[in-house]
């Protein structure tokens, strides 16, 4: 395949012109290449993408089935496999490094070059091992996974089933685990059936479902039995707060100070309650369909009246629906103000304003969609792009649509605030790209032409086995059946453009555009020049 790619590509494809130090050529919809002093992009559809900016590199191939992965300074995730595959590699602001590697649910494996080894665990399923640093906990170790076994001695009969589904769950959990955390340390046996837990603070002790109590002093105690009859207490400086729950059919919380209280019944279906402190009251009557609150520290209203109305503010973001065909999100950030419309799930509207110039998008960033007719993006920079058809539920720029919206794409059209168009048809049967000093077109297989300075550099017939070409070193040819005539000198002025800026130096541009750390973490792993993009460099 890739053979036949390339013989393509040399026949029919000519180079790119642009602004100074920038690239793109293309085959039909299936390649791609890009270069400018801050971006770099290589696409083969639908197999592979990736794109360098100066903060991160990320590529994939056949998201989500086989990978995706983001490259920054110190940070490189690499996940496939819908998911399940996981890798990290983080460099930590100590200078220390951390690996962390797992196929759920069968192997978790990590490393570290820290003095105490905190990092370093493995665990393998259904056999066990031990995880550092995750779940909250420093160390959690299983033994055993005896599940499994259900499948081989008493498998199920269909693979998709409620069976299945809970084999699955008991697969999960082991014979025997510990975890710990500072002075605390714990153990279960078929957890979360039997556990215990210890520390001069806190004594933690389960048999489910009969009885369980979990105390910290100062800070809570809680009992419960036969999962149905719930107590506990929390001590704050100045208040206890108790709990009483008879699960789901009656629940009670109250304050020794009167601060707080709130009542359910048949949980979680009907509840109210208020807090004097926070200024608090809320109504669940009955959940989800009617939902009120207010709270003013934090500030929070809430009016949801499920299906035909719903108004969600936290301090300054807010959600809005009038019915679930109507659904307004806003928020106010850092960086920017957005406000994002949906409706009948078809139609998409979204606005940011920057609170200063933002590197790609400016001050303003505007996208419309009518899913699955057609998409609208532009901002104040003068960027603009419309593509018709637009499949994809989801906005993804740099990944999904880079790598799979010109395989459906009717009509595609794109204009750059630094002058460059773009304009494809069926699935960039005829793709073109123009500016103010050049033009350029294909058709793949068929014709190509190429316009610089409003002179013709090059045409092309038939996998050029009819072609023109007026800037190459040795002069002006013409290929009758892919023979070469010279039919005279090289244009001169034609020539130093081909040499200025269709073969910008792709090294310098890897320099200018990837920052060292990401460079040399590439290089390591011979991914950069002239191992990477070298590689793919047919034209």
């Amino acid at each position: 395949m890739k053979k036949l790619l390339v013989i393509c590509f040399f026949l029919c494809a000519s180079s790119a012109f642009a602004s100074e130090q920038r690239s793109f050529n293309w085959f039909w919809f299936i390649y791609e290449r890009e270069y400018c002093p801050s971006y770099t992009s290589f696409t083969v559809r639908p197999f592979y993408t990736n794109h360098v900016s100066p903060n991160l590199y990320f590529d994939a191939s056949l998201i989500p089935v086989f990978f995706w992965r983001y490259i920054t300074e110190n940070k490189r995730q690499t996940k496939g496999f819908f998911g399940l595959y996981n890798s990290i590699d983080l460099t930590n602001s100590n200078g220390t490094e951390d690996h962390d590697l797992g196929i759920f649910p069968f192997i978790f494996y990590g490393h570290g070059n820290s003095d105490e080894n905190r990092d370093n665990y493995f665990m393998l399923w259904p056999f066990g091992g031990q995880l550092n640093g995750k779940l909250s906990y420093e160390k959690v170790s299983a033994a055993i996974f005896p599940g499994f076994l259900l499948f081989v001695f008493f498998p199920p009969a269909q693979l998709f089933s409620i069976t299945t589904t809970i084999y699955i769950g008991l697969s999960m959990l082991p014979l025997y685990s510990s975890w710990s955390r500072g002075e605390y340390s714990a153990f279960g046996i078929m957890w979360p059936i039997f556990m215990r837990g210890k520390s001069p603070e806190r004594d933690d002790i389960r048999i489910m479902p009969f009885y369980a109590h979990k105390k910290k002093s100062g800070w809570y105690d809680r009992y419960s039995f036969l999962l149905l009859f719930n107590y506990s207490k929390e001590y704050y400086a100045n208040d206890t707060r108790k709990t009483f729950f008879f699960f789901p059919f009656f629940g009670r919380k109250w304050s020794d100070s009167g601060r707080i209280s709130s009542w359910t019944f048949l949980w979680p279906f009907f509840s109210w309650g208020y807090d004097k402190k926070q200024k608090s009251f809320m109504y669940n009557l009955p959940w989800p369909l009617v939902q009120i609150e207010d709270t003013e520290e934090p500030k929070i209203s809430k009016r949801i009246f499920f299906p035909f109305y719903g108004a969600y503010s936290y301090e300054k973001n807010s959600t809005l629906f009038i019915t679930p065909l109507f659904i307004k999100l806003s928020k106010k950030g850092i960086a920017f103000d957005s406000v994002y419309y949906t409706n009948f799930f078809i139609v998409w509207w979204h606005k940011r304003n920057y609170h200063t110039d933002d590197s790609q998008h400016g001050k303003s960033w505007r996208y419309f969609k009518i899913w699955p007719l057609f998409s609208v993006e532009y901002n104040d920079k003068n960027d603009f792009a419309f593509n018709t058809l637009s499949l994809l539920p989801l906005r993804d720029a740099d990944g999904y649509e880079k790598l799979y919206e010109p395989l459906w794409s009717v009509l595609e059209y794109r204009r750059f605030a630094f002058g460059e168009k773009r304009l494809g048809i069926l699935m960039r049967t005829y793709y073109q790209r123009w500016g103010e000093n050049f033009f350029q077109c294909k058709i793949p297989f068929l014709f190509s032409y190429n316009r610089i300075m409003n002179k013709t550099a090059g045409i092309s017939f038939l996998l050029s086995m009819f072609s023109y070409s007026a800037a190459e070193a040795d002069g002006s040819f013409l290929r009758l059946f892919w023979i070469p005539f010279r039919v005279g000198e090289a244009d001169a002025e034609l020539l130093q453009q081909v040499s200025e800026r269709g073969r910008a130096d792709e090294k310098e541009l890897w320099e200018m555009a990837a920052p060292a750390a990401m460079r040399s973490a590439l290089c390591i792993r011979g991914e950069a020049p002239g191992n990477f993009y070298f590689s793919h460099g047919i034209f």
